[in-house]
């Protein structure tokens, strides 16, 4: 086994391309998985990719693949990061559109990596559906600064508004599955009108005025009020609080998440005809599917075999226990108060424990609230009364029994049916179809402001039929 720089074991090559590699590695000073992308000494841009992943590991963001060292051994370039697993927003949508609520949560967070990438005076400049890695912990966009610099791409202009563009073209897609251009990431280019890119809603019948018009805004610099910065672009998101329960403009399908091992999945960038594109191994992702990743498709039957429920749409639905759900922190989250999410008083409340921020001090990717049915049922909504105003939550479903959640991933085994950025004080959603299962988690990512700190909660609960 080669060892390089004195600590990174070469495990497994997973893909490569004209004068760079891509390893699996781990890091035998820190004892944790690794991956490494190695440039040849004679690449033209070695110098460029290793100033720029330098430049890259200052940025400290929960939502950016975190660079963690950028080292020579014997005249080649090592690019180190994170390895993490989940599956591209390419392969996503590669199913079909997102939900309204799940394209601006998605385009929000990867607008919030871009804006502190910024600050740190770094750009993307070649993001596609490709750069956004869907993990258990949510949203990370890979390939910051490096991708481009790889590839010899500079940016023509304003590099916040090229930023900008492509956050504007990452909502369109969501919403579409389309790219607003050539096609790109495996999707289809949208169709032109009159030799015009015509508006999200002209693609796809449905979509919602304001975000037809946020992703309008920060693909056309020129209009009016436009959208020219990814902090601009967040802030428009932003401004969305309230409106959370948007109809699926029409079914949406959805390939499952794939376990794929992806770190540097930047790496194999091909530049031609004026256009950045690159490979990552497609094929390898196909075969390599874990029962346990979870997937984003609400209509996936569950594995449990009870029967499911009869019960009229809309009836609420017997909740057998309610307990607090960590298994990212220490197994404990005011447990003895889960009962009281369940009493049908909204005046009691589960809460969560008080962090130092909003993000939970960053000390776990999130916290939650079990709920369990006493057999498998066919769960078609939820109502929920929460603790505060601004709390970031997913809502997902038990998939398979079997799994168990452990701290690296928290949901494991299950599988995720909505996420609500900034949510209010009450949010109903309807899942179309119901879905089959004995076991739903709410799981709060962000906290609201309470006090001197950051505490949330839920005060009253029901799931309906």
């Amino acid at each position: 086994m080669q060892r390089l720089v004195g600590r990174y074991d070469l495990i497994e090559q997973v893909a490569s391309g004209k004068g760079r590699a891509l390893w699996r590695g781990h890091d035998v000073v820190l004892d944790r998985p690794v991956g490494i992308l190695m440039l040849d000494r004679d690449h033209p841009h070695a110098g460029e990719v290793r100033a720029a992943a330098l430049r890259a590991a200052r940025i400290e963001h929960p939502s950016i693949l975190r660079v963690v060292d950028a080292d020579l051994d014997d005249g080649r370039v090592l690019v180190v990061t994170r390895w993490l697993i989940g599956a591209t927003l390419a392969d996503q949508l590669a199913g079909g559109p997102l939900p309204s609520l799940e394209a601006v949560r998605v385009t929000r967070d990867i607008a919030g990596a871009l804006t502190a990438a910024a600050a740190e005076g770094v750009h993307h400049l070649v993001l596609d559906p490709r750069d956004v890695l869907l993990t258990d912990h949510g949203v990370v966009l890979v390939g910051v600064g490096v991708r481009a610099a790889l590839a010899g791409v500079k940016p023509e202009g304003d590099p916040d508004q090229v930023d900008a563009w492509r956050l504007g073209a990452i909502l369109y897609a969501a919403l579409t599955a389309r790219w607003p251009g050539e096609a790109c990431a495996g999707l289809p280019a949208a169709p032109m009108v009159a030799g015009q890119l015509p508006r999200p809603r002209q693609v796809r019948a449905g979509v919602p005025v304001d975000l037809d018009e946020i992703a309008w805004r920060a693909l056309h610099p020129s209009v009016a009020h436009s959208l020219a910065t990814p902090q601009a672009v967040a802030e428009a998101l932003d401004r969305l609080d309230g409106r959370r329960t948007w109809p699926s403009p029409e079914p949406v399908q959805h390939l499952p998440w794939r376990a794929v091992g992806i770190a540097l999945v930047f790496m194999l960038v091909l530049a031609g005809a004026g256009l950045v594109g690159w490979q990552v191994w497609q094929d390898r992702s196909r075969t390599t599917a874990s029962d346990t990743s979870p997937t984003r498709s609400p209509d996936a039957g569950g594995t449990g075999t009870t029967s499911p429920s009869a019960a009229p749409p809309g009836e609420l639905l017997p909740i057998g226990r309610a307990q607090a759900f960590d298994p990212s922190g220490d197994g404990e989250e005011n447990d003895e108060e889960a009962p009281l999410a369940i009493d049908g008083n909204p005046a009691t409340a589960w809460r969560t424990l008080t962090y130092a921020s909003r993000d939970l001090g960053q000390l776990k990717p999130g916290v939650g609230l079990q709920l369990k049915l006493s057999g498998e049922q066919a769960v078609g909504g939820i109502e929920l009364e929460l603790v505060g105003r601004g709390t970031d939550l997913q809502i997902w479903a038990q998939r398979d029994p079997t799994a168990t959640p452990t701290a690296a991933r928290p949901l494991a085994g299950f599988r995720l049916l909505t996420s609500v950025p900034g949510a209010g004080d009450q949010m109903t959603y309807r899942f179309e179809p119901a879905v089959q299962t004995q076991v739903v988690v709410i799981w709060l990512t962000a906290l609201p402001a309470d006090g001197d700190g950051y505490q949330g909660g839920v005060a009253d609960v029901a799931l309906l039929s």
